[in-house]
């Protein structure tokens, strides 16, 4: 078992993004987007954070303001041309993504809105549900 594939654990999804880029990165009012290539992107709606390191302090990623705008902290570039050694959704609705630098990703489901959607390499799509919880819809088999 590796988690190079998309693969469903008891309390976890494995995302498949093992060994993947981050290759850029986009921002605007509501939302920022983590492209991996090959159509694997991640949104994300809501507040996260990163560790520089296991041992650091969690420093905000993204914000998120009263009236449901994002920003993106400075940060969030510096994950651009990272690879991806781990990606898992727990199926609580949170998000962690570990790259190659050592940082750590993480995205904690909403309480009111859907914190952060992800499109696998196969097409599957993963969503944070507002309040807990994780949906998943498989990818286009074609």
């Amino acid at each position: 078992m590796t988690s190079e594939v998309e693969q469903e654990l008891d309390d976890r999804w494995w995302l498949g993004l093992r060994a993947r880029t981050m290759e850029s990165l986009a921002v605007d009012e509501f939302r920022v987007v983590l492209n991996f290539g090959e159509g694997s992107s991640l949104t994300i709606e809501s507040a996260a954070s990163v560790r520089l390191t296991a041992t650091a302090s969690p420093t905000p990623a993204v914000t998120l303001s009263e009236d449901g705008a994002v920003s993106a902290a400075d940060v969030l570039p510096s994950l651009v041309d990272q690879k991806v050694l781990s990606s898992v959704a727990f199926k609580t609705g949170a998000l962690r993504l570990l790259f190659e630098s050592g940082a750590i990703l993480t995205v904690p489901h909403g309480e009111q809105y859907e914190a952060w959607q992800l499109t696998g390499p196969t097409g599957r799509i993963w969503v944070s549900l507002p309040g807990g919880g994780l949906a998943t819809f498989p990818g286009d088999p074609s």
